[in-house]
């Protein structure tokens, strides 16, 4: 059942966009495109004759009649492209299961074959003295790209495949392009599928809970604030293409085995009816941006960053997580490109640890079989052939949640502070969840802060710091030297606790430049009421001086 259900890919996306060529809902939303001396053929075809001076007229009508074709071409990242399905499963940086739906820019080739699909083309033939039918040039083509802005093709903002709602509460259930919206919904009949009630009751939503709370009922979550996280997953990959930002979903276990990349998987089937696009990071930040902007380019819905072994962090990853879109250079390209960044990003690994800024970007889900070899543990079902089998039912389960909430008039919870950057998330995915009784799906989160290796450093090192030296100011060489210092006579250091301080912050090896880097990028950070901060200048000093002050 699983391997059907991956198979329908290109099945739904073909019928998707035969049914959108028959209604031709775009015709409407199009811009007038003024194109002096049209010409048509008996059968209402568009006939471009490409004759010499003309560029300007015949660039116009080949956009009309790619407009006119409806031939599932749209401007997404500021590039012309297709929606097109992966034949065959594709490994590498990025493993993309077959049937999965990416992105494609259209080339100047390419647009040559499209354009004589869109209409007929002709040059004057001087010995016949008539026109003559051609292909569309090369130049004309590569004329059409170079322009850069085509207000007659429609606007792609992303493809589903799975009903969704926008942050009003409208339902988007039906295949092909939605104007409104901007997204391209590329999936047939869904088995078990029936759109949720056009305004929800609490009722409803609880008994929607309960179906999704069924699914994952043998799955070894640590607390219920951990079910309450992976239902805020299965809502969030149905949502993520009209939300702004959204955190990243991070399962972690102690053991292998545990089930982790199983859970993951069930955001994508369904959203997607496939399993997820898995994505190796590299081993550096360049190595990263490029594999990351690849996936954002090709438009995957769910992102897996699998079995993860090091420390998660950096700056990217928190700006694919927090801004609408980020500017990068895909691979192979020499300039920068604005990309969308509406895919649900998932990270799995064991013991997993956050770092830095990004651990406050992550909705955390634990698991803990509380056994030697869960991977020898026997289930009463299979899950993932469960998840496909039950997708219609599914879908319809957690998009009535948040369409009760929205229904109820959205109302506010007290104690319940917005996640800062994700305040439509919080509405149309958390805020619902809380209301039906479930623990914040944030709650398991806030350990992430106390593992936190840098808050370790930083609260040794500022306690430490503030037994040596008090309120007095300081340059880094001065705490440097007071690490290292040795008792009369002896091995021993004179402040432990400080070097030890030292060690954290400056990986193994304290010297002034290190520290200085480190005091620099945590200025006026506060920890248990200690605050580090920049003595003020007396006016002769050459060299930054440091407090570690009481603020509590």
């Amino acid at each position: 059942m699983a391997d059907s259900g991956i198979e329908r890919g290109a099945e739904a996306l073909d019928k998707a966009i035969a049914e959108g060529s028959k209604k031709k809902p775009r015709k409407k939303h199009l811009r007038a495109v003024p194109t002096g001396g049209e010409t048509f053929d008996a059968g209402g075809r568009r006939v471009i004759r490409h004759d010499p001076g003309k560029l300007p007229d015949v660039l116009d009508q080949l956009g009309a009649a790619l407009a006119e074709y409806a031939g599932n071409m749209y401007v997404y990242a500021g590039r012309l492209v297709r929606v097109y399905s992966v034949p065959e499963a594709q490994s590498g940086s990025v493993h993309r299961p077959r049937g999965a739906l990416i992105l494609h820019p259209v080339d100047a080739a390419h647009l040559v074959e499209l354009a004589g699909r869109a209409a007929l083309h002709e040059r004057f033939d001087a010995r016949a003295d008539r026109y003559k039918s051609c292909d569309c040039p090369k130049r004309v083509a590569e004329a059409y790209l170079a322009r850069g802005h085509w207000p007659e093709i429609p606007t792609l903002t992303g493809f589903t495949e799975a009903p969704t709602i926008t942050l009003d509460g409208r339902l988007i259930d039906c295949s092909g392009y939605d104007a409104e919206s901007g997204l391209f919904l590329a999936f047939d009949k869904i088995a078990g599928y029936a759109p949720p009630p056009a305004m929800p009751s609490m009722e409803d939503a609880e008994q929607a809970m309960t179906v999704l709370l069924d699914l994952i009922r043998e799955f070894p979550l640590v607390g219920y604030e951990d079910r309450a996280a992976l239902l805020a997953g299965i809502i969030t990959g149905l949502v993520r293409r009209i939300l702004p930002a959204a955190p990243m979903m991070a399962i972690t276990a102690p053991t292998p085995g545990t089930g982790k990349t199983l859970l993951a998987e069930t955001f994508s089937i369904i959203a997607s009816n496939r399993r997820a696009s898995v994505l190796s990071l590299g081993h550096d930040d360049a190595e990263a941006e490029k594999r990351l902007s690849g996936v954002l380019l090709a438009g995957d819905a769910c992102i897996l960053l699998d079995n993860i072994e090091r420390p998660l962090k950096g700056d990217l990853l928190c700006q694919v997580l927090s801004q609408p879109s980020v500017r990068l250079r895909p691979l192979g390209g020499s300039g920068m490109v604005s990309l969308p960044t509406h895919a649900q990003l998932v990270a799995t690994g064991n013991n997993l640890a956050i770092v830095g800024d990004l651990k406050r970007r992550v909705v955390l889900i634990r698991m803990d079989a509380g056994t030697e070899r869960p991977e020898q543990r026997t289930f009463a079902r299979d899950h993932l052939a469960d998840v496909f089998a039950r997708r219609g039912e599914l879908i319809r389960a957690a998009l009535t949640i948040p369409l009760a909430y929205l229904a109820a008039g959205a109302p506010t919870m007290d104690g319940l502070y917005p996640l800062g950057g994700f305040a439509e998330w919080d509405r149309m995915v958390r805020r619902p969840l809380v209301w039906l009784g479930l623990p914040d799906p944030l709650k398991a989160s806030e350990g992430l802060r106390e593992q936190d290796p840098d808050l370790e450093a930083m609260r040794l090192l500022f306690s430490a710091w503030r037994e040596a030296f008090g309120d007095k100011a300081v340059t880094a060489a001065e705490v440097v030297a007071a690490g290292m210092a040795t008792q009369l006579m002896s091995s021993d250091r004179t402040h432990p606790d400080l070097y030890e301080g030292l060690q954290l912050v400056c990986a193994e090896k304290p010297n002034t430049r290190r520290l200085g880097y480190w005091l620099r990028a945590h200025r006026d950070r506060i920890v248990d009421g200690l605050q580090l901060k920049p003595a003020r200048p007396d006016g002769h000093a050459k060299v930054a001086r440091w407090q570690v002050v009481n603020c509590g």
